[in-house]
């Protein structure tokens, strides 16, 4: 027998008691933390026909947690800038980890092994998201200033300052998700974002019922974060758009009074028809 094929199998074999030895059959970790929050990772396992010798926790290459039941002490933390580990709070493969920094986004590996002489280990990981979260709400501009004038090309946007990595921007007009262009700027001394979601609008009579047009912008992460502001713009109507409600020059549109007014001009018409028919 060549040395290769030897290799080969006594590779295979290692790999198959590694199948059937101790497993990973659960794992879980946060899917995004703010930065200076906490979170709990956990490590389940069955042993089958092993028995457990650690269970170790990585973020990347660096072990950060180790659990070992048969040494004293049990639990071994060691030094990470990415947050802390609280040893009290962590057993088994629950880990409390306090203080994250951004850097402490990445992928997480949990590692268990069986006893000697054959140390069988199994792992799994899973990705976490670490958010420096925005400044504070969303702010709504306007290019040019209000007030608007139907049929005039107006500019909107919404910025939101000092998050990373960017929120997602949605933009509401009388309240419906609108689409709109994405853009992020980023500030060379703090290296966070400034995200800006852009709007080129024609006005038309349906945006802007009773003469104003209402916009909404959401800054969101999923399952962490979302703040939203709102304004409220003026658009001027002309007299010739609508029928005059008394104020000279410009009017809001009234949708009731319309159709009030065109439900009496249909009833005048007929009755008119039936005098001329007689």
């Amino acid at each position: 027998m060549t040395l290769t094929l030897t290799l080969a199998l006594t590779l295979t074999v290692i790999i198959q008691e590694t199948v059937e030895g101790i497993r990973i059959t659960r794992i879980q970790v946060p899917t995004s933390l703010a930065v200076g929050d906490g979170g709990v990772l956990e490590c389940e396992w069955e042993e089958e026909d092993d028995h457990l010798y650690a269970v170790k926790w990585y973020l990347g290459v660096d072990e950060f947690y180790r659990w070992t039941p048969l040494e004293t002490p049990q639990v071994k933390t060691f030094p990470t800038q990415h947050f802390i580990v609280n040893p009290e709070a962590s057993h088994h493969g629950h880990v409390l980890l306090r203080n994250v920094s951004l850097d402490a986004g990445g992928l997480y590996r949990c590692e268990v092994s069986g006893e000697a002489p054959y140390f069988k280990t199994s792992f799994s990981t899973r990705y976490m998201v670490v958010v420096d979260l925005p400044d504070g709400a969303p702010s709504i501009n306007s290019s040019p200033p209000e007030p608007f004038q139907l049929q005039q090309w107006v500019n909107i946007s919404c910025t939101s300052h000092g998050g990373h990595p960017p929120p997602s921007l949605t933009l509401y007009l009388n309240q419906q998700p609108w689409p709109s262009s994405f853009e992020t700027l980023v500030n060379a001394s703090t290296e966070l974002d400034k995200a800006v979601t852009h709007l080129h609008l024609h006005l038309q009579p349906a945006m802007a019922p009773e003469g104003s047009l209402r916009v909404k912008c959401v800054a969101s992460y999923p399952n962490l974060y979302w703040v939203s502001s709102q304004r409220e713009f003026t658009v001027l109507i002309p007299h010739t758009f609508y029928p005059p409600s008394g104020v000279p020059g410009v009017v809001s549109f009234n949708a009731k009074a319309a159709s009030l007014s065109l439900n009496r001009l249909i009833s005048f018409l007929i009755l008119l028809s039936n005098v001329f028919l007689r």
